[in-house]
């Protein structure tokens, strides 16, 4: 039995279904097979509350990172994250990093500082955005055996502000290449351009991928809506009692940030194209997307 599947525990890899996803369940894990049949773990609401509430070895957490920009709103954001990660008694590694004057290419900044980072480390490392807070232990990402863990909804949009990296050499070519991307495509945001890393090395290479459920986040939200869930919910684990508070700070301080107009070629993770997101979601490798192949503009 695999390191992975051994994580997993009852959660079983099995050979990946042709078209679209079992109903109801969603993808939790996925082995690449380059010449062979890839493999799947799905898992259904309850199942994926019990996979991420089970103590696991806090001695094998890896390490968090992040970075803020000075003199701007997320420098207070970044010792409130500090300050969570403390509270756990998790160690961090939380730099500021001058502004390039823009969100977008601020954004651009995160892969070349995790590629550092993660250089230097000689362990896993998680980024988070410094406008994230962690509530409790993410038990679910230590003594994590995975190459690579990220959210991702809907089965092609994957959501950065929570990153993963293992310590193989796969890993290290997903995060050298999507640095390269983020230089050589400034005005695209760094999400779809992590997504083209991983879709392009995994189109050749065994790696395996953990995808998290988006109901890890806590996002804004009226405090009625937290007492009913803590109350009605969580109890009959109807829903996931949420690990990072993530603020959202980007859709308030964006324009803080921006301090010229904004760029008229800049692409988001709504801009991918139809094909591409059918690629992700079915785990099809068959053809090679371009960046510029990925994006209806």
């Amino acid at each position: 039995m695999s390191d992975f599947q051994t994580y997993l525990g009852d959660l079983a890899l099995r050979p990946l279904e042709d078209g679209a996803a079992a109903s109801g369940l969603h993808c939790l894990a996925h082995q690449r097979q380059p010449g062979g049949v890839d493999l799947v773990a799905r898992a259904s609401l309850r199942q994926m509350i019990d996979h991420g509430e089970r103590p696991r070895d806090l001695a094998k957490a890896p390490l968090f990172i992040s970075y803020y920009t000075p003199d701007t709103p997320y420098e207070g954001l970044a010792a409130a994250l500090r300050a969570s990660l403390d509270r756990l008694g998790l160690e961090h590694r939380i730099e500021p990093v001058t502004s390039l004057g823009s969100w977008v290419a601020n954004t651009g900044l995160k892969s070349a500082f995790i590629e550092r980072v993660w250089q230097d480390s000689d362990r896993p490392v998680c980024w988070l955005d410094a406008d994230a807070e962690l509530r409790r232990h993410p038990w679910f990402l230590y003594d994590n055996p995975a190459d690579f863990a990220i959210v991702r909804r809907h089965g092609w949009y994957d959501i950065s502000s929570l990153v993963y990296l293992g310590r193989s050499a796969v890993t290290g070519r997903i995060i050298s290449r999507w640095a390269d991307l983020c230089r050589l495509y400034p005005e695209t945001w760094d999400q779809p351009l992590l997504t083209a890393a991983w879709f392009e090395v995994a189109r050749d290479e065994a790696l395996t991928s953990h995808f998290l459920p988006a109901t890890i986040f806590r996002i804004p939200r009226p405090f009625l809506r937290d007492l009913r869930d803590q109350l009605f919910y969580y109890p009959r684990k109807a829903k996931m009692r949420p690990f990072v508070d993530q603020k959202q700070a980007s859709r308030a301080h964006k324009s803080f940030m921006d301090r010229s107009a904004p760029r008229k070629n800049e692409r988001g993770s709504d801009d991918v194209s139809a094909p591409f997101r059918q690629a992700l979601s079915r785990f099809d490798f068959s053809r090679d997307f371009a960046v510029e192949a990925m994006f209806d503009r």
